[in-house]
């Protein structure tokens, strides 16, 4: 299989307006690239709040499990292709959800674990696979998204294997976090004695 058989639908990303008006009226907080990495450790303090209207807000606002990928941006040792997962953190703490422009969203297919699919694309990204599916416009890094998912192989394995993978990395997770949180308070013990 490939990537792209098990995504069920893209959703396009949205920049929005700075301020509410009649035509923009729904209040949405906007993913961008930039906020992909402080995401990923539960940190939704910088996301900006950005304004759509009623059409957008229906057909772009996301919902748990949905993945974010970056498209454009990266850097010449950073790839576009990160990703994000909409959890329910981080619609408790956002409300309604929905990413730039610059990213696109998608659903996975019944059958696919999200969390999973998630991983995998991590996986994929520190590869550095994505390299070799991004173009150049105008001194920005675009990734070929379409290219990328038609190319890219992912095992048919059943959800249950998915679920049991998910369920160690999810460990693995916490206890990195716990070692971020240690090493973040290191200084502060250290001021202590």
């Amino acid at each position: 299989m490939k990537l792209i058989d098990i995504i069920e639908v893209f959703i396009a990303g949205d920049w929005g307006e700075e301020t509410y008006s009649k035509e923009t009226p729904c209040a949405v907080t906007c993913v961008r690239g930039a906020d992909i990495i402080p995401i990923s450790e539960y940190d939704f303090s910088a996301i900006p709040v950005r304004y759509i209207n009623q059409q957008a807000y229906a057909k772009k606002c996301l919902q748990v499990g949905d993945i974010i990928i970056e498209k454009s941006g990266g850097s010449p040792t950073q790839s576009t292709g990160r990703v994000s997962l909409v959890s329910q953190e981080l619609l408790d703490h956002a409300g309604a959800v929905i990413c730039s422009n610059f990213c696109t969203a998608f659903r996975v297919k019944k059958g696919w674990n999200p969390l999973y699919v998630y991983y995998y694309l991590q996986f994929i990204y520190n590869l550095g696979a994505f390299f070799n599916f991004e173009g150049k416009t105008s001194g920005i890094k675009n990734l070929q998204l379409d290219a990328a998912f038609a190319a890219i192989p992912i095992e048919d394995i059943s959800e249950s294997i998915q679920n049991n993978i998910v369920a160690i990395l999810q460990g693995l997770e916490r206890k990195i976090a716990i070692n971020r949180q240690i090493n973040q308070n290191l200084p502060i013990l250290d001021r202590s004695s």
